[in-house]
C-alpha cells in the first residue's frame, strides 16, 4: 500500500461537486472525509484566489453543458487568434485607437447582455481598464474633421480654420497642386498658420485628391549648395491633337529648383538646339560672367554632346563651365531633377491631357512657367517659390515658426470657449 498524492485540482474538483461518480469511488473514504471538512476561509491567501472562487459556479455551469463549453472554447480561441494577429502588427495601439469606438460599444454590450465586469471584458479585447475608461470618456465631434471635441482638444485647428483648408483643397483651380504648395500658399496670404503635417491631415480628411504621377524609379540626385552651381537638362517628349510630336527641354537650377529657361521644337532637337538653349540661358542670367563655376548635368545622349561641347570650351576664363554625364562610372548621381519636371509639368499642370496644337502647346508652356517659378513651392524651399531663391533669397525654415506659433496660443483660446460640438458618441461634457 501507497499514500496517493492527489493534483490541488482534484480537490478543488471535489469539493466543488465536479468529480463524476466512477471518480469519487476511487476516493478512500478518510481522503473524502478530510476533504469534506475543507474550509476556504481556513486556508493562508484566500483573499488571493477569492476572485477565481467566486467565479467558480459559473465555471461549473459551463462544464454542465456541452453547449456552453462548445460556445466557450470557441471565444477562447477566437480571442487568442486576435490578440495573436494584434501583436504582430507594429501600429496596434494606432489600430486600437482608429477602432476604439466600436470596442467599447462591443464591451458596453458585453456587460449589459453578458453580467460580464469591465475588467473581464477588457481582458478579452487585450485591453487596459485605465484605456477603456479614458476612451470611453472622451467626446466625438462630428463637426471636427478629426472627431475630437474642441473644448477637450483645443490645441486642434478652429472651425474657421477648416473651413479655409476645405475651401483650398476642394477649389477646382487647385486641382493637382500638391499640399507643400497649397500649405505655403496658404501661410504666404495669411489665410491659415499651422505645422505643415497638420495642414496635410486635415487637407486630406477634407478631400485633398493627391495627382497621379508618372512613376520613375527612385535614382541618387544631388543638392546643389548655391544657385547656378548645377544646372539640368532634359528633353521630352510632348504630344499635341492637331500637330503632332512636340520636342521640349528644360534649364532648371538645383539649388532653387526654377526653371532658368525652356524651348521647344518640332524639328530635330540636337546639339545646336540644346546649345543655343544654354547660350540663351547664359545670355539671360548673365552667366558668362559669373565667379564661380558652372556645371552641366545632362544624359549621355548626342544631342547633349557636339556643339554644346564646342559652345562650351570656347567659354573664357575666369568661368569654368562643365559638362558632366549622369549616371556614369565617375559620376553616379542622376539627372531626376530634369525628370521631375517633366513629369510635374505633364502631370500636374496639363493633367495628363494634350495641347490642341503647336500655339496652344507655346502658350501652355509659358503659363507652365510661370507658374511653376511663380505659384509653386518645393517643400525645401519652405514657403519661398524658385525664383525668389534665383533672385538672391535664401530659405529659411524658420520663417514662418513665430506666426504659427502666436496662432496656436489663439486656436487654443477660440477652441476653449467652442459651444457648437455636436456629441456623436461618449460622455456628456
Amino acid at each position: 500500500m501507497y499514500k496517493r498524492n492527489y493534483h490541488p485540482l482534484v480537490v478543488l474538483l471535489y469539493t466543488s461537486g465536479m468529480l463524476d461518480m466512477r471518480q469519487i469511488g476511487e476516493l478512500p473514504k478518510t481522503t473524502k472525509y478530510n476533504w469534506n471538512q475543507f474550509k476556504h476561509e481556513n486556508y493562508y491567501g484566500t483573499d488571493w484566489v477569492s476572485s477565481y472562487i467566486n467565479q467558480f459556479e459559473d465555471i461549473k455551469t459551463v462544464f454542465a453543458s456541452a453547449f456552453l463549453y462548445k460556445s466557450l472554447r470557441f471565444l477562447i480561441e477566437t480571442r487568442k487568434g486576435y490578440l495573436s494577429m494584434l501583436q504582430e502588427f507594429s501600429y496596434n495601439k494606432q489600430l486600437l485607437k482608429l477602432h476604439a469606438d466600436k470596442i467599447i460599444s462591443s464591451i458596453e454590450k458585453m456587460k449589459s447582455l453578458a453580467n460580464v465586469n469591465v475588467v473581464t471584458a477588457c481582458k478579452y479585447y487585450g485591453i487596459s481598464k485605465d484605456w477603456y475608461y479614458r476612451e470611453k470618456a472622451k467626446i466625438v465631434c462630428s463637426i471636427s474633421p478629426i472627431k475630437k471635441c474642441y473644448r477637450q482638444h483645443p490645441n486642434q485647428l478652429t472651425v474657421n480654420d477648416i473651413s479655409v483648408i476645405e475651401n483650398l483643397v476642394t477649389d477646382p483651380a487647385n486641382y493637382g497642386k500638391t499640399k507643400v504648395t497649397l500649405y505655403y500658399h496658404a501661410l504666404r496670404i495669411h489665410l491659415i498658420f499651422c505645422g505643415k503635417s497638420t495642414f496635410n491631415k486635415y487637407a486630406s480628411a477634407l478631400g485633398y485628391i493627391k495627382p497621379k504621377r508618372f512613376k520613375y524609379p527612385i535614382k541618387k540626385g544631388l543638392r546643389a549648395s548655391r544657385v547656378f552651381e548645377w544646372l539640368h537638362v532634359d528633353i521630352t517628349i510632348v504630344n499635341t491633337v492637331e500637330d503632332g510630336v512636340q520636342k521640349v527641354a528644360f534649364v532648371k537650377d538645383n539649388f532653387s529648383k526654377g526653371i532658368l529657361h525652356y524651348s521647344s521644337t518640332n524639328r530635330k532637337a540636337g546639339s545646336e538646339f540644346i546649345k543655343n538653349l544654354f547660350a540663351e540661358t547664359f545670355a539671360k542670367y548673365n552667366l558668362l560672367n559669373a565667379l564661380k563655376p558652372i556645371n552641366i548635368l545632362s544624359d549621355g545622349g548626342s544631342e547633349n554632346k557636339g556643339e554644346l561641347l564646342s559652345w562650351i570650351n570656347t567659354i573664357q576664363a575666369p568661368l569654368v563651365v562643365t559638362k558632366i554625364t549622369a549616371q556614369t562610372k565617375d559620376f553616379p548621381f542622376s539627372n531626376s531633377m530634369s525628370e521631375s519636371t517633366h513629369s510635374i509639368y505633364k502631370t500636374e499642370f496639363l493633367h495628363g491631357k494634350y495641347s490642341l496644337n503647336e500655339k496652344t502647346h507655346l502658350k501652355d508652356l509659358e503659363r507652365f512657367v510661370e507658374y511653376y517659378n511663380h505659384h509653386r513651392y518645393p517643400t525645401d524651399l519652405f514657403g519661398l517659390t524658385p525664383l525668389e531663391v534665383v533672385n538672391g533669397k535664401i530659405p529659411d525654415k524658420n520663417y514662418f515658426k513665430e506666426k504659427i506659433q502666436e496662432a496656436r496660443k489663439n486656436r487654443v483660446l477660440v477652441n476653449q470657449q467652442f459651444n457648437d460640438c455636436k456629441i456623436a458618441i461618449g460622455c456628456n461634457s
